[in-house]
């Protein structure tokens, strides 16, 4: 009896999966910001090991050690892997996810089942491990069995193997030279013969009496005519190995008190995978190799293999992939690069330069204590700084916020959320600074080392400007080695977030809406004399006419667009405050919301969503991250939707949105709750002249099939596209300084081969280019 009905979807992997290498992305492609660290799983499939992270699968060629990834941007259907194995008869690698999604990768081609995800299962989905018995998948899953033909690519047959047919969390599953299946699981080890016609009968199940029956079994395996399983260990007790041969179970005494991850093997080798070491034997359980350390690092393994030549492959929780070389006895880094980890609480980008803060603050404005570290991508590489590379670190947690010097894209600062700031060069913490060597305030507690950044950032003249929570000495600017306070009384000691500083010199901050105080957004100006306090002038913004008119209380996001506007983000969409300018003089200041047409209504814009972000491109449209919805783009003036980015429609993690940037590139970095991805976007800042223009690809070859970005325009430049005759072939304005143009003329053909000219110039014409691209078809 099948309990899910049979379906799928299948998707051709082009242009081919990724190489490891940093190229320049094309324009409105994706690129992955994943963790390549986290390995949890591995597989060998003969002249390639795989393995996996929750998020992502890559290859290891094992003649060149070349590696390809595979992701959802290349196909991926979720992310969240669990565990993957490969099937070497049918040629087919089964990727199973703990929501119990399902991928087949064959012949290059991703093919998805998604029966159990989408069958209403009550209790846990998890599929827990893979165990293939010819061209069947055995799915250790959290309620049962599932068998899956990655032949006819469909779900065979559903076990329910407890008591009356009850849900049993199955961890693993295998096969003895007498065709009986084990499944060790989290209430005892149930036995059933592989040939008996009428597995999905619970009656056709029985647990292993021979054996603790009220003990969690996590993993189990057949080597050498045996059959190999660790008893998990209880309150008072260690993990315990066990075998099963000549129909009886024993203990294997391995003298260990440590946790057994995994166990795998081959006919070969048996690999017994510790919590923090590896174990191989040979088929007499000879010990043939341990790993104890991987010289740097010490090992955190979570899965082993041995190749039939011996050499060990491990995946780490924080090494990645590690390999062994039997002959040479030399341990090998799988360098992939990428950030720590997939955790992104706020970012900032600036030139070609990334920086992303994985820290965090609960919704209470309360520390979390996570270890400080900072990701910096410099467009092609991933930095990682934390304790480990630059011990200064190691006196901080919770970085909340990172900002690069405009003037210096080496030098950067980090705010902690309890330890004050830290002051980065060539991505090394130089210094800390807090209390006693800055005018930084600390929290209304007794510790005067708590101090809480909420959000730093760089004005345009370069000078640094710090925000501290729960104080009325709570924002600071440092101007090159010189700190100055400020006390702002109506702060009233109220949490602070983000700042930005306008074109006005305001320095707009985030307030944390609740019983204790009534406002939401915090504008303060020095007026441009911050060493004469007598000027400065401050007022508190919330949901009052008069006072900001903010729709809803709790504001999220706060981007300046090119117009000097203020854009903010709450939990009932988006608002702008047009006229800033207003804000100390007397005027009207209120910000307003944007209509927008739905079909036959009109309403707010995004007024049914919490927005969490907002960035500006080149082109001055408004790209906005949601908490639920996804990511919009926006025009100019918020009333025309360019793009709508989900989970479900796009290669984007979650529709959770976090945190996002945008570089010089036109990337756009998405920080969502499960890893970050960028989108080349079409509009780059553009300058008053135009500035080492060229167009990418070029030349452009007959199988690319994207757009062709001409780069480095002046704003919003004039764009003719002709022939070497003069034939004019296309025209546009750039967004921003790129303009793009998809290779075709205006009856939507293709460009014919040849040598085609753009000549760009501003409106005025004063400002004038021409370039040249090379089409080859």
């Amino acid at each position: 009896m099948t309990l899910f009905r049979y379906f799928l979807t299948s998707i051709l992997i082009l242009p081919g999966l990724s190489p490891l290498t940093a190229q320049q992305v094309p324009i409105g492609q994706w690129r992955d910001e994943l963790p390549y660290t986290l390995c949890n799983s591995v597989t060998d499939a003969g002249d390639k090991i795989y393995a996996s992270t929750p998020y992502a699968v890559f290859y290891i060629n094992k003649e060149d050690y070349s590696a390809v990834r595979i992701t959802k941007i290349t196909g991926l259907s979720d992310i969240g892997i669990s565990r993957i194995n490969y099937n070497k008869e049918y040629k087919t690698l089964v990727i199973a996810y703990t929501n119990a999604n399902i991928d087949l990768i064959k012949d290059n081609t991703i093919i998805n089942i998604s029966d159990i995800k989408r069958k209403p299962i009550l209790g846990n989905k998890t599929i827990n491990d893979i165990y293939f018995i010819g061209k069947d998948a055995y799915l250790s899953c959290g309620f049962g069995i599932v068998v899956l033909d990655i032949n006819k690519e469909e779900i065979r047959d559903t076990y329910y193997i407890g008591q009356q047919g009850s849900p049993v969390n199955v961890w693993a599953l295998t096969t003895d030279d007498n065709d009986s299946i084990f499944a060790a699981s989290e209430k005892g080890i149930y036995k059933a013969w592989t040939k008996d016609p009428n597995l999905t009968n619970f009656a056709s199940w029985h647990k292993d009496m021979g054996i603790d029956t009220a003990a969690s079994y996590n993993t189990i395996v057949t080597f050498a005519g045996k059959v190999f399983v660790n008893k998990k260990k209880g309150p008072t007790s260690s993990d315990t190995l066990c075998i099963f041969s000549n129909g009886k179970w024993s203990h294997w005494d391995r003298d260990s008190y440590s946790s057994v991850m995994h166990l795998q093997a081959n006919d070969k080798y048996l690999m017994v995978t510790y919590d923090y070491f590896i174990c191989e034997f040979n088929p007499t359980l000879e010990l043939v190799t341990t790993i104890w350390t991987y010289n740097p690092g010490m090992p955190y393994p979570t899965d082993a293999l041995a190749d039939q030549a011996g050499n060990l492959w491990i995946s780490d929780t924080y090494s990645g992939l590690i390999n062994y070389d039997a002959a040479t006895k030399v341990l090998n880094h799988i360098s992939l690069s990428g950030p720590l980890t997939a955790s992104a609480f706020s970012m900032t980008s600036q030139g070609d330069n990334l920086l992303i803060a994985p820290g965090g603050r609960d919704a209470s404005y309360g520390p979390l204590y996570y270890q400080a570290q900072i990701y910096h991508f410099d467009n092609t590489n991933w930095k990682n700084i934390s304790g480990t590379t630059s011990p200064l670190m190691g006196s901080a947690y919770d970085i909340v916020a990172v900002a690069i010097d405009p003037f210096d894209n080496k030098h950067s600062y980090a705010g902690s959320f309890g330890k004050g700031v830290l002051e980065l060069y060539n991505d090394s913490a130089i210094r800390r600074y807090s209390e006693g060597n800055s005018t930084l305030r600390h929290h209304t507690a007794s510790d005067t080392s708590d101090v809480r950044v909420g959000g730093l950032t760089f004005d345009s003249d370069g000078n640094l400007w710090v925000v501290t929570a729960h104080n009325n000495s709570c924002l600071s600017m440092k101007k090159g080695n010189q700190w100055t306070g400020f006390t702002i009384p109506i702060a009233n000691e109220s949490d602070l977030g983000q700042i930005i500083v306008n074109r006005l010199g305001q320095k707009w901050i985030q307030m944390r809406y609740g019983n204790m105080n009534p406002n939401s957004i915090l504008v303060f100006t020095d007026n441009g004399t911050p060493q004469n306090p007598s000027d400065d002038q401050s007022r508190l913004l919330n949901s009052s006419v008069g006072s900001g008119a903010i729709p809803g209380n709790y504001v999220f996001a706060m981007a300046e667009d090119k117009n000097g506007q203020i854009w903010i983000g709450t939990e009932k969409g988006v608002a702008v405050f047009y006229s800033p300018e207003n804000m100390f003089n007397g005027q009207n200041f209120d910000c307003q919301r944007i209509l927008v047409q739905q079909g036959a209504y009109v309403q707010y814009l995004l007024e049914n969503e919490t927005v969490t972000a907002i960035v500006v491109d080149g082109a001055n449209q408004k790209w906005i991250g949601t908490d639920r919805g996804g990511v919009f783009c926006f025009s100019e003036d918020g009333t025309k939707q360019k793009y709508h980015f989900t989970a479900e429609n796009s290669p984007l993690l979650s529709d959770r949105i976090i945190c996002m940037a945008m570089n010089k590139d036109g990337d756009v970095f998405f920080g969502t709750d499960k890893g970050v991805v960028s989108f080349r976007g079409p509009a780059t800042p553009g300058g008053d002249t135009n500035e080492n223009v060229y167009a990418f690809p070029n030349p452009v070859k007959s199988d690319f099939s994207g757009f062709i970005a001409i780069k480095g325009l002046v704003s919003n430049a004039q764009v003719r596209i002709t022939d070497v005759n003069g034939t004019l072939v296309y025209s546009t304005r750039a967004e921003g300084g790129q303009a793009i143009w998809d290779g075709r003329n205006f009856n939507g053909r293709k460009a014919n081969t040849g040598v085609y000219l753009v000549y760009a110039s501003n409106d005025s014409g004063t400002e004038k280019v021409v370039t040249k691209i090379l089409i080859i078809n």
